[in-house]
Parts: C-alpha cells; structure tokens; sequence
C-alpha cells in the first residue's frame, strides 16, 4: 500500500481557547470559499486516529525515525541539530540559545524570532565571541555554524524546564522563560547578555539602519517522549524509517533527517515547493501556515493556508483519485492523524464538518 505523509504543523492550530471556541466571523466566512472545500471534504471524510506526539518538533522526530537514535527516556533533539550544525557535541551540554529582539511594551516584552531578524554571519560571529569572552568564567559558551540557530554550551546539565521558541513568538515573555532550578541563573546570564550586546557595536549598525537588534538569547530544548509500543497510522508505524523521502523547506526537518543518514543510510531530500507529484512511501513537512500560528496571527494563517490549497494540496488530492498513492495521513502536530483514502472520501453519509470545528487550543508550556 502506497502511503504518503503530510506533516503540516499549524494546520488546525494551535489557536488561543479565545480563538477557537468564538472564531471571529469574518475567519468563519471567508473558510465557506471555494478554496477551502477540498480541504473541509478531506478532514471531515477521514479516520480520525491518535498519536503520541502532540508537537511539531515531536512529530517530526517520530516520523523520520530520530527516536532511534535517542536514549529509551526523554531526550532533547537540540543536540541532534547541533551535530547536524558541524557543532563538536563531544564534551558538556548542548541547548539552542537563539539570537532574538524582545521588544518592550508599556508593562512587559515581547518575544520576536530569529527569522524577523536575519542576523549576518559576521554579526552572528561578532555577538557569539563578545558573549564567550565575557563569560569564560562561567563555564559556558555560545556556538553556531547558521547565524538563525545558535547553541550555548555548558559544562553541567541546566536544571530547567524549557519553552521552545515557536510558541513563545509574539506572547509576554514572563509566561515563557525557563523555570526550574537554574531559572534564576539563566536570567542573570540574559540580563549580562543584554547589556553586553546592546553597546555592541552589531546592535549600533543595525539601529542605524532601522533594522531589529540582536537584544537577547532564547534558552530552549524540545524533548522526544520515546513510547515504547507505539503505533501511527501510515508513515512511521513499526519501521519509523520507512520514508524513503522527505520534501521539505523546513531546516529541522533537514537536520533530522541529515543526522539520521549517518547512521541508517541516505534519506533522500527534495523541497517540497519544487514538485508536481510526490513518490509513495515519503514525508512532505509544510512549514508555510507555521509561523502566523506561532505568531497567533489567524489572518495571515487563513492567507497561507489559501495559498497551500491553490498551490501545493491540489496535487495530493489528484495523486489520491489517480491512484498513485492508496492513502494520505494528515498530521497537523496536535496528536491528532487524519487518514484520507479513496473509500473514506466516498462515504457520502458523513457530513461535512467546518474547518474550524476541528481547531486545537494551545496548551502552555508545551514544546
């Protein structure tokens, strides 16, 4: 049976309880166009199935088969990358530290990510050895080989509990910084930092040129929960390396999947954006409604997901009715599986439910 996997995080949410229990009208109206009715046909047409991961960062981790290469516990993957970055992981321990601007509101700051931001490899150089030489006595030290993904290393394990930087984009940072043991530690090495990069002289080129400085770090790992018999529908069910492909944009995926290969062979990589049809048996990871999600931005969400279903979801759809592929599994990174095949969509007694019906709420603190 020819299977493809289709890794959307940000599909369904996750939205704000607000947002999805009281959808403003105009979201409501618009998701009734002609654009969106293959996609509602699809989603209330499917098996409904469950998964153990119920994050992004989770689901891609099950699906390409990176578990295998964590200890039977909780792991964090941020190490992964850094491996994957050309990082020296031999010696301490290894969590993102990416470069970020909190931007100040009247009674609290705002998280922005890296990507409004687009730190140069020079200025990513300048800020990583400015923070090294202040802080060598504190036995740790930034690294970074992509100015978008910085690691900060530390010579013992940091008692904390982490937010990934996703869900964190756009919100009150006090609701989201680390929490635990070291909490009050890292805050002070953020404070230090701040200052430091605030005379730098990056941060004073980038003000002049009206551009976002670099005026802090955001601390994070996601943890891969690796459950021992666990089953998902389509790609990924007992032999979680079956993908023979992976389609993708998406530089977490490519890491991943990059970082497996040294140790299962080759998992062959394509951007996803570049193809009319898909091979079977492979994972296409869609990036392109994740960031408005994050950002809890649901007009630039319905936008997006306008433009996947003009441009890339027809595509599925007709390798589904020519019978190139015998089923599709829909994972929107909630926990959720949505499995499509020609039969489901032929159950005419199933009524069509709207897009909005199936929104996840978000859940703080998770990552």
């Amino acid at each position: 049976m020819s299977a493809l996997g289709l890794v959307i995080p940000g599909l369904l949410g996750p939205f704000s309880s607000d947002l999805t229990t009281n959808t403003p009208a105009h979201i409501e109206q618009q998701l009734k166009e002609a654009d969106f009715q293959l996609l509602k046909k699809w989603l209330s047409k499917a098996q409904l199935k469950t998964t153990f991961h119920r994050t992004y960062y989770a689901t891609l981790a099950g699906l390409i088969g990176a578990e295998k290469m964590l200890p039977p516990s909780q792991s964090g993957w941020c190490e992964l990358s850094a491996r994957y970055d050309g990082v020296d992981t031999s010696q301490g321990f290894y969590y993102r530290a990416d470069p970020v601007h909190f931007s100040a509101q009247a009674d609290h700051a705002i998280l922005l990510g890296t990507q409004l931001l687009s730190p140069s490899a020079q200025e990513m150089q300048a800020l990583i050895n400015a923070f090294n030489q202040h802080f060598q006595q504190e036995d740790i030290s930034l690294h970074a080989s992509d100015p978008s993904r910085w690691y900060l290393q530390s010579d013992r394990k940091l008692a904390v509990e982490f937010n990934a930087l996703d869900y964190s984009l756009g919100r009150d940072i006090k609701h989201f910084m680390p929490a635990g043991e070291d909490a009050l530690w890292w805050r002070k090495i953020l404070n230090e930092a701040q200052m430091l990069f605030f005379q730098h002289e990056v941060n004073l080129q980038r003000e002049a040129k009206n551009q976002l400085t670099i005026n802090g770090l955001w601390l994070w790992d996601s943890f891969v929960e690796v459950a021992e018999g666990e089953t998902v529908g389509g790609i990924g069910e007992g032999d979680k390396t079956r993908a023979q492909k992976i389609y993708t944009d998406n530089a977490m995926a490519t890491d991943l999947a990059g970082a497996l290969a040294r140790q299962y062979g080759d998992l062959a990589l394509e951007l996803y954006t570049d193809q009319t049809v898909y091979e079977a048996d492979s994972l296409v990871v869609v990036e392109q409604l994740y960031g408005a999600v994050c950002y809890g931005d649901i007009d630039a969400w319905l936008e997006d997901l306008r433009g996947y279903c003009r441009a890339y979801f027809p595509q599925i759809i007709n390798m589904l009715k020519s019978g190139q592929l015998d089923e599709v599994n829909i994972y929107p990174c909630d926990g959720r599986v949505f499995r499509v095949d020609r039969l489901q969509l032929m159950k005419f007694w199933k009524s069509a439910n709207t897009i909005q019906s199936y929104f996840s709420a978000a859940q703080p603190g998770s990552n």
